[in-house]
């Protein structure tokens, strides 16, 4: 072991250039490392150094270097890591003096640390108290034990002691004065209009919108410790400070349960619930397996533990089945893996379950429990024996010989008998019973008693079961729920208005899917005969509309919306022009229902608090119902587009990243003017749906995608003002009031003229910024010969090799990316009229060039293209250019003609 080196603060600075930024866990144990050594003194130097990385956030590096309390790395691997990048300490001889001194200062660092780590923690736990208080509240007072959730909807799992939300609250926490404060419905604008701008970072805040569902999270004691929110999208959020290890939610009762089961996430233990009726203990992530198991241990010393693990083949160390795996061997269970169909993809029991069914899944973990501990599984017969109640008869039921031959028949090649007033098979021995030995014996030996055929009997069994079998709150029969999709392995399901895979259909049914799909009463539809046809005009015999109107009537009240109204003209800064266009573009498909715009909205600004969601959103959302949906990045990104399936309305929030803006325009171009599109949802076949989905755009970046000159798709606004907080009150009561329904019938009434779906936005100031900022260099610089700005009278005819050497100059003044001559002679080409090589003469010399021709009116031509004419114009251009500032002298190419 070397000795160890002595370091101070100021060594840091030349320590950490030895140590690259760019990976994230090198940056997490730097930072670790340092706060370890210097406590929070060592912050700049680890904030100066991360910002070399491209990735660098101040924000993040405030929010992460607060998390770091007890450390997780020390400053041993800060230096392992700085000498692996050919670091070296110094090398002077020290003298004893100064290595105590130096010993001493690192004590004294060390013990200023751990005084920060204490102080932290007792912050913390005094946090999680506060927290765990307002989550109990929560869940006490805002919670309701019924609702909807398209999550578990999607996920086609029950819901198992989970509240939902109604409305919007938020949970506040406040670092600084050490309070939490929930604040609830019309409450929150308040919350957001009180909320500093810009947010203090002791400030901090969890929204659980209405439409989420909330997972409560309890201690072996039961204790509420804090609250898992998954919203519409699937988004699982926690709030800061929340207490997770050793927590979990039970779905079901663990008292005297034989078998228990774990498993990571709710829609994976609802899965498990459903499948086997076990209770499960949901421990929200794959390292809070090991803590749950533990307590699930000591609370079932006797049950048969089932870690239902996930199978994470594609993320590194497979986190899902190793977790489980080691959580299994603590607690002495059983560990469990779905099997799905394809090869190597791994997944969830609720991915299992939602494409094969939960057959499948009781299938696979009772073959996982079987392997594990092997138990005798009882015959067909001995599971239908009767148990001798008073049903049975015992000692026989007072029959006489003729109520026996009318109510009893023989199932033909069997000894087994089948009661029609029952309609149950019975063995011998319980028909014995029922009736007596010598009654049953003479009705065997009668000739006249009644004969069924097995067959019969079977399906006798079957109608009995699918008429038991009812689809939900429609009570519709299974024959006049699911349609079968002729040429897929997909049905389609009349109540929930959906596909699903045939899985489902058997997981519904059980032992009657047999008897639907053989049934001549089962409905085929042909596969383009599903349709989204919010016009109505589809023959229902032949066809599947799956728009079934508006949610809302409209309700003429003008008073009942006016502030709405009057948000509209807020958004637009009170624009005339921009109104009037606003105010048609939303009417026009109400008016003209299914209408598809070849055109849509974007609200962009760095400003938060104008309204833009709380329009768009909340109050254009509730007026289109389930046919709105508010989309964020992850939707547009994944494979998986069904959320997009029977939508008139969306709003993208933040859709497109900073890395990916360029990536994304195309796929934005096809939500707006896409006629059809193709859905893909996971386990489903694809199918092509009609897009008659309208699309708003909002985002607080400045620059959220590039738009070109020519892209007149877009209505672009940048609110100017944050929303008044007597306006958003306002508007709250008018949405609580039936302020939606009078909206409505006022955009109802909207005069159209000879608006429609491709009349073009007006250009706004909003929209000419986004124009230049989305421009290449070499668009700016053509941009602004032609405006004049490079220079009075340049816009004109010019050498390409003149123009060029400009264009270098203007990128050396400008700071922007050069070219070569080749590349940028083919952009100004695309734009201008570029001759060939043609002669031009400087009085002395005939020389050849190419030259641009702008052929506007505004440009600046020669008389004629003559090698004199042309020559007279390239003298008066670069005069031009030199009263305009440019160093035409210095041009290499001017120069090395004079020379």
């Amino acid at each position: 072991m070397g000795e160890k080196v002595p370091l101070t603060l100021a060594d840091l600075t030349d320590l950490l250039q030895y140590i690259p930024a760019d990976s994230r866990d090198t940056w997490l144990q730097v930072g670790m490392g340092i706060k370890a050594e210097f406590g929070n003194n060592g912050f700049d130097a680890w904030d100066t150094w991360s910002a070399q990385a491209d990735s660098y956030s101040t924000a993040d590096a405030k929010t992460v270097w607060r998390s770091f309390r007890k450390a997780g790395t020390g400053m041993g691997t800060v230096i392992k890591l700085a000498r692996d990048g050919g670091w070296r300490p110094r090398r002077e001889p020290m003298t004893a003096e100064e290595k105590r001194r130096l010993n001493a200062e690192a004590e004294a660092r060390r013990a200023v640390r751990q005084a920060e780590i204490e102080a932290d923690e007792a912050r913390a736990q005094v946090m999680r108290e506060a927290v765990a208080g307002a989550c109990q509240l929560i869940w006490e007072k805002h919670c309701k034990p019924e609702g909807s959730s398209p999550y578990l909807e999607r996920k086609q799992v029950g819901a198992f002691g989970v509240g939902y939300f109604h409305y919007t609250v938020v949970l506040s926490i406040d670092d600084e004065r050490q309070r939490c404060d929930v604040w609830a419905g019309s409450e929150t604008r308040e919350f957001f209009a009180n909320l500093p701008k810009p947010r203090p970072d002791s400030i901090s805040f969890l929204m659980f919108k209405a439409g989420s569902i909330a997972i409560p999270l309890r201690d072996a004691a039961g204790k509420l410790w804090s609250l898992q929110a998954i919203n519409e999208q699937g988004t699982k959020l926690f709030p800061k400070y929340g207490r997770k290890g050793g927590c979990f939610h039970v779905l079901g009762e663990l008292d005297g349960a034989p078998v228990v089961g774990e498993a990571e996430g709710y829609a994976t233990a609802a899965s498990v619930h459903m499948a086997k009726g076990w209770p499960v203990a949901v421990a929200i992530d794959a390292g809070n397996l090991g803590p749950v198991g533990t307590a699930l241990r000591e609370r079932c010393p006797d049950g048969q533990l089932v870690i239902a693990g996930d199978d994470d083949p594609t993320k590194p160390g497979n986190p899902g089945r190793s977790k489980a795996e080691a959580t299994a061997a603590l607690v002495a269970g059983v560990p469990a893996f779905p099997v799905l169909p394809a090869e190597g993809a791994g997944g969830d029991w609720n991915d299992l379950h939602v494409g094969m069914g939960l057959d499948a899944v009781a299938e696979q973990l009772d073959a996982a429990l079987a392997a594990w501990v092997p138990s005798p599984t009882p015959s067909v017969d001995e599971a239908a024996e009767p148990a001798g109640t008073s049903d049975t008869g015992g000692q026989g039921a007072g029959l006489t010989s003729e109520q026996v031959l009318r109510r009893f028949a023989l199932v033909e090649g069997t000894t087994q008998v089948w009661d029609q007033d029952k309609k149950v098979v019975m063995k011998k021995t319980a028909f014995e019973a029922l009736v007596t030995k010598p009654l049953a014996k003479a009705w065997m030996d009668d000739a006249g008693k009644k004969l069924i055929g097995a067959d019969a009997v079977r399906e006798i069994e079957q109608a009995r079961r699918m008429a038991g079998k009812k689809a939900g709150a429609l009570g519709m029969a299974p024959v006049e729920r699911y349609v079968y999709i002729d040429g897929t392995k997909d049905v389609w399901d009349l109540e929930k208005k959906r596909r699903i895979p045939e899985g489902a259909v058997k997981m519904a049914l059980g032992d009657a899917y047999a008897l639907w799909l053989n049934s001549a009463e089962r409905r085929t539809v042909d596969v383009d005969h599903i349709v989204f046809d919010p016009t109505m005009t589809k023959d229902p015999a032949v066809y599947i509309n799956t728009f079934e109107g508006l949610p809302l009537e409209p309700v003429r009240d003008d008073a009942a919306c006016e502030n709405l109204c009057w948000l509209i003209s807020f958004l637009c800064n009170h624009d005339e022009a921009a109104l009037a266009w606003l105010k048609k573009w939303l009417a026009f498909p109400l008016q003209h229902p299914g209408a598809k715009m070849d055109t849509a909205v974007l609200m962009h600004s760095v400003m938060e608090g104008s309204g833009k969601s709380l329009f768009f959103a909340d109050t254009m959302g509730a007026l289109y119902g389930q046919y709105a949906a508010t989309v964020g990045q992850t939707q547009l990104e994944s494979n998986f587009n069904a959320w997009q399936s029977r939508k008139l309305w969306a709003v993208f929030e933040e859709v497109v990243s900073r890395d990916q803006r360029y990536n994304q325009v195309g796929k934005i171009k096809h939500l707006i003017t896409g006629k059809t599109v193709r859905m893909e949802s996971k386990f489903i076949n694809g199918w092509e749906e009609a897009n008659h989905m309208n699309a708003v755009f909002l985002s607080n970046e400045i620059l959220p995608w590039p738009i070109s000159e020519s892209d007149r798709r877009f209505l672009v606004m940048w609110p100017l003002e944050t929303l008044p907080p007597e306006r958003q009150q306002a508007i709250g009561r008018e949405l609580a009031n039936g302020g939606v329904a009078a909206l409505y019938a006022w955009l109802l009434a909207v005069e159209l003229g000879d608006f429609n779906e491709r009349t073009r936005p007006p250009k706004t100031e909003a929209r000419q910024r986004l124009v230049a900022l989305s421009r290449a260099g070499w668009q700016t610089f053509l941009h602004q010969w032609r405006t004049g700005e490079l220079g009075k009278g340049l816009w004109g005819a010019c050498l390409s090799s003149d123009l060029y050497a400009l264009f270098l100059e203007w990128c050396q003044h400008n700071r922007e990316h050069s070219m070569s001559q080749t590349k940028f002679s083919l952009f100004i080409s695309s734009e201008v009229t570029k001759t060939r090589a043609i002669p031009w003469t400087d009085g002395a010399n005939r020389r050849f060039g190419a030259f641009f021709m702008p052929d506007d009116e505004h440009s600046s031509l020669p008389p004629s293209i003559s090698a004199a004419a042309l020559g007279q114009h390239v003298t008066e251009w670069r005069g031009k250019a030199r009263m305009a500032g440019w160093d035409v002298d210095g041009w290499e190419h001017v120069k090395r003609a004079a020379a």
